[in-house]
């Protein structure tokens, strides 16, 4: 579990899942790179509230050869994740509607001592090495982060089967 010491906003998050897919919710990839899509479980610290952590202002996973495919594409970061959905309760992801969440890109409050799920994506080459990777607390001003938890096993999500017809 990554423990967020640096944030105005201490946090802990647990990385719940990880996937290779060439597109997120919002878009497909552009051609020659593919998205790691990570689930994960965040909480603050017990009995506070906590402003929803911005995705690409908190973390960024960093893997090798990540700067050199940087320099041959500049849609490739080194520094962030490039988006996110918002954060939801399993209140929220039981539902019909699965809810609306709390929104991650303009700082929405999450409830104290509740736990809140959130996908996040980060854009890398088609074949990447991810084999190293790791999700860290992203350090303004920094090329290396120290605070860093290993993102464990990453599957290929399944294409979608092709219409019959």
């Amino acid at each position: 579990m990554l423990e967020a010491k640096r944030a105005e906003y201490r946090h802990s998050v647990r990385i719940v899942g990880a996937e290779i897919s060439p597109n997120t919710p919002e878009e497909p990839a552009p051609s020659g790179l593919t998205y790691i899509q990570l689930v994960l479980r965040v909480t603050g610290e017990p009995g506070r509230q906590l402003k929803a952590p911005k995705p690409s202002g908190h973390w960024v996973v960093e893997f090798d050869g990540c700067e050199a495919a940087r320099q041959k594409n500049s849609k490739v970061t080194c520094a962030y994740v490039d988006g996110a959905t918002n954060y939801y309760t399993r209140a929220d992801m039981e539902t019909d509607e699965f809810g609306p969440g709390v929104d991650s890109k303009f700082g929405g409050t999450l409830e104290a001592d509740t736990p809140y799920w959130i996908r996040a994506w980060q854009l890398v080459p088609e074949g990447a090495d991810l084999s190293k990777a790791r999700f860290c607390e992203w350090r303004m001003g920094s090329a290396t982060n120290d605070n860093c938890i290993p993102v464990g096993e990453i599957t290929a999500k399944k294409p979608a089967p092709a219409p019959a017809g």
